[in-house]
């Protein structure tokens, strides 16, 4: 669908304001919409109905976000308990991995990479949300949330590479040619 009232750069926000679409409430749309949509990515490579279903709630917390930041909390909002699911869910699969290794060269099986991407593009809605809240009240229960979904999203990866014997890749750090010259 198209109105061509976006034509010249500018459009309307969802209180109806027109502003130019690289305004950061457009970015943060903009960003999250993309997070959302490589969620889906995500989801579809995924084989395993639990991370499956976390994906989706995740998908649909997201949608609660944008809403609640775009209509200036007129519509609907984060669940309350969201940041506590994140870090629950972070423990769980914390157990299922064992040894955590924080330098992971991001690869392996298709879904672990899909969702290390959207561990990234989640980095830079974070970003984005930063950046917005120089302009906007930002609920900090939704600041949180995103800063532990990366988390989250990094070891939704390490359990699906875990679950398909794939041995990660790391990045040794702190530089070992370095160590040696010592």
């Amino acid at each position: 669908m198209y109105t061509g009232k976006g034509d010249k750069g500018v459009t309307d926000t969802a209180t109806g304001e027109r502003v130019i679409k690289s305004n950061p409430i457009i970015e943060w749309e903009g960003t999250l919409d993309e997070l959302i949509s490589q969620l889906g990515v995500s989801w579809a490579e995924c084989e395993y109905d639990d991370i499956k279903n976390d994906i989706y709630q995740v998908q649909r917390d997201l949608f609660a976000i944008g809403e609640q930041i775009l209509t200036n909390g007129e519509g609907r909002k984060l669940r309350d308990d969201g940041v506590k699911w994140l870090e629950d869910k972070i423990h769980e699969y914390m157990k299922e991995i064992g040894e955590i290794r924080l330098f992971v060269i991001p690869g392996g099986k298709k879904s672990a990479a899909s969702l290390q991407l959207s561990r990234a593009v989640t980095r830079r809605a974070e970003r984005r949300l930063a950046d917005l809240s120089l302009q906007k009240k930002i609920e900090p229960l939704i600041l949180q949330y995103m800063n532990r979904l990366s988390s989250f999203l990094f070891f939704l990866s390490l359990a699906a590479n875990r679950r398909a014997d794939f041995k990660e890749r790391l990045f040794e750090w702190p530089n070992p040619e370095k160590l040696q010259k010592k």
